[in-house]
């Protein structure tokens, strides 16, 4: 091979390779492993370890490693790999990504007991399945907002920010949708819910808003001072900082709240392709429901009934994205990089001025 060509695959080589680090965690087998379940997941590895460890305990052989990376990385890395990915198991609160590697054809199915007596809300033509429920909050740091009362809506939080853009100038932040898999849903869904979503995002340039692609990330910047008002934070994280932090606190906007589901995807490469489905079996089983609502997740099924614990409602203070076709169109690339390219230019307006 002449030096240019092997300069030319190396150089392919690094082009392809995961740009953002992914922390992994090995469970060992309680005794002489014979098989590992790799999982890739943009749900924290703590949320998730009391139902691997549970999951273990029936299969003492079973070794699991973890792979705690974020929901556009995870899409990016597993595409990167394909058609050699390790991967058993994709958990993702990106539900656009995930049901486009479904509509790519990049999916295996999976029906057991479990998975049929599931509602039809809840997995994609058994290919796809949500597991929990993730509500949509608005955080502040109470010391930061001075002497203004938090908001409680859209509309409250906007007029705060025209009212003071002094106090509030560098102290947004959210979520970069350009680099976020589970921002860019976000973003795209709350575009969807009328004008306010356009004008909040304006007030938001104007202030020079800050953009990360974690919400613990957020939250600890919350938590220090660093912002005032963090925007579309996932409810999970959310509940379990509040605690540690007393200075800050969580809204639900009355005018909606946005619900997500996080969803499990067995690759049609995975290695353990049945160790995955049973333990998808676990994680919607009363019992996996109950471990995943103990470390502080959102459970999607009534322990009783096993039906849908959120009552679906397409306008209303909760609006859940649902699991359908119409999450695949913001996905085309042209229509996301416009997406993008306007709600950037949205955050590079003109300072906001004071309202008379």
């Amino acid at each position: 091979m002449s030096r240019l060509r092997l300069a030319l695959l190396w150089l392919s080589l690094l082009l392809a390779a995961p740009t953002q680090a992914a922390e992994e965690f090995l469970q060992p087998a309680a005794s002489p492993m014979q098989q590992q379940l790799v999982i890739y997941s943009a749900t924290d590895y703590r949320y998730l370890q009391p139902l691997l460890q549970h999951f273990q305990q029936q299969h003492p052989q079973l070794g699991i490693r973890f792979v705690d990376i974020d929901s556009q990385e995870l899409y990016e890395r597993f595409l990167q790999e394909s058609p050699h990915s390790p991967a058993d198991l994709l958990l993702s609160s990106a539900m656009d990504l995930q049901l486009k590697l479904v509509n790519d054809g990049h999916a295996r199915p999976y029906r057991s007991a479990r998975t049929l007596s599931l509602p039809s809300q809840v997995h994609w033509r058994h290919e796809l399945f949500a597991f929990t429920f993730e509500p949509i909050l608005t955080v502040f740091n109470r010391e930061r907002l001075g002497p203004h009362p938090q908001p409680h809506s859209r509309q409250q939080l906007l007029a705060l920010l025209r009212q003071d853009p002094d106090r509030f100038a560098n102290q947004i932040i959210t979520y970069d949708v350009a680099t976020s898999g589970v921002g860019y849903l976000l973003a795209s869904q709350d575009s969807q819910q009328g004008l306010m979503y356009g004008r909040l995002l304006e007030a938001f340039g104007g202030l020079k808003v800050q953009l990360d692609d974690s919400s613990n990330d957020m939250l600890e910047r919350l938590a220090k001072g660093e912002a005032a008002i963090g925007y579309n934070l996932l409810g999970s994280y959310v509940a379990s900082a509040l605690p540690r932090y007393p200075q800050l606190v969580a809204m639900a906007p009355n005018d909606y709240t946005l619900m997500l589901m996080r969803l499990a995807l067995i690759p049609k490469t995975a290695s353990h392709p049945s160790l995955a489905g049973e333990l998808i079996d676990l994680m919607l089983s009363a019992q996996g429901q109950a471990l995943l609502a103990q470390s502080g997740l959102h459970p999607v099924l009534e322990p009783d009934s096993g039906q849908l614990r959120l009552a679906i409602q397409a306008q209303g203070p909760v609006t859940l994205i649902p699991l359908t076709p119409a999450l695949l169109p913001p996905q085309d690339p042209l229509v996301k990089q416009h997406f993008i390219d306007a709600w950037s230019g949205s955050i590079t307006t003109a300072p906001t001025k004071s309202q008379p």
